[in-house]
């Protein structure tokens, strides 16, 4: 089948404009985790449909803001994340935990109303969760809460984030591609024996079992050793107890830029792309590994396990990240449509919700 998605729409700055406008400001975009808004003006900052947004625990509330300050636009919070009140640090400004104007030094110098103040408010945005996962909605017209928009994947990702242990590394990469190359790039399996000959085909991941659901989808891949075969028995041994177990190897998109993932519900990884400009992306990986009741025995083995999933994961999002800068100095150079067979049906249904969206 024809590719749905042009060459083009790769490298053009007015495509990513488009998407900025007609996809990332109206759809459930994940932010965080839970746990990194414990206290109190925890927060933490992101762009989202090229609008600097700010998420932060108000008076044990995670809620999200603009991140502009309605005097003369300064950035309130300038740090990627940190603890600190809604204090602009160009003029002193201060917000309270519904966004609106709590300090104004010089106060009487101003001369404007109390309704003129309401409008000063800072712009709220929906926040929701699934699980551990924080998401925001920047499109206040909409009545779809994030259940209704994960639909039946909602449930089985709420309790693979509810089951996330130790985060044993964070992997963020530069990558010199378009964020659609990067997510097309996880949706398929076509390129392993080739690309990650040395790394992920080892695992023998197999099948075309896919799940599509709404504007997201799975695949369920059968692996060539089970949980608790050969090496792995001792390895694994601490982690038998845990609340979430799958047999193989699980993949989700949730549309249309965060993937997670999993191995046997022992490992997951959380990867979330996010496009710098129409030919710069940045990727970013969370790995963790399931919640355990005991200690393992074998600390060694356990931190030799630990090693060789970080040193993994590093390798194969590595070895992605170079393909897929190639792949970006041929769209711009293509005449060609491109072509997708069945084992690619995940990326084929990513373009048909991608353009779903983009006409509209």
């Amino acid at each position: 089948m024809k590719a749905l998605i042009s060459p083009l729409e790769y490298y053009d700055k007015t495509v990513l404009e488009n998407e900025q406008k007609f996809l990332f400001s109206k759809i459930w975009n994940f932010v965080g985790f839970k746990n990194e808004f414990q206290q109190v003006n925890d927060f933490k900052t992101q762009d989202i449909a090229g609008i600097p947004i700010v998420v932060q625990n108000c008076k044990g509330q995670i809620k999200c803001f603009k991140n502009i300050c309605s005097h003369r636009h300064s950035i309130i919070q300038v740090e990627e994340k940190g603890n600190r009140p809604l204090f602009c640090p160009y003029h002193g400004w201060s917000y309270d935990e519904n966004g609106s104007l709590f300090g104004i030094p010089k106060k009487p110098l101003f001369s404007f109303d109390m309704d003129e103040t309401e409008c000063l408010k800072l712009k709220e945005y929906q926040v929701d969760f699934c699980g551990d996962l924080v998401f925001i909605n920047m499109n206040t017209d909409s009545t779809e809460t994030l259940k209704d928009y994960l639909g039946l994947f909602y449930s089985e990702i709420e309790k693979i984030s509810q089951n996330f242990g130790e985060l044993i590394d964070i992997n963020e990469m530069v990558i010199q591609a378009n964020w659609k190359i990067l997510v097309e790039n996880t949706l398929e399996s076509y390129h392993v024996n080739l690309i990650h000959s040395e790394t992920f085909k080892r695992l023998g991941a197999g099948g075309l079992d896919f799940v599509f659901e709404n504007v997201h989808s799975a695949w369920n891949a059968s692996l060539l050793l089970k949980e608790n075969e050969g090496k792995q028995v001792k390895i694994h041994q601490p982690y038998q107890n845990r609340n979430y177990k799958i047999e193989g190897y699980k993949h989700f998109i949730v549309f249309p830029n965060i993937l997670i993932s999993t191995t046997y519900g022992v490992s997951f990884n959380l990867s979330q792309i996010l496009p710098i400009d129409e030919n710069t992306s940045l990727f970013r990986s969370f790995v963790f590994l399931t919640k355990k009741e005991e200690e393992s025995k074998n600390q060694g083995i356990e931190s030799m396990y630990k090693d060789s999933l970080i040193n993994f994961n590093k390798k194969v999002f590595n070895e992605d990240k170079e393909i897929c800068e190639k792949v970006q100095i041929g769209v711009k150079n293509s005449h060609y449509e491109g072509q997708l067979s069945e084992e690619e049906m995940r990326v084929c249904e990513f373009q048909k919700s991608y353009t779903k969206f983009l006409n509209k």
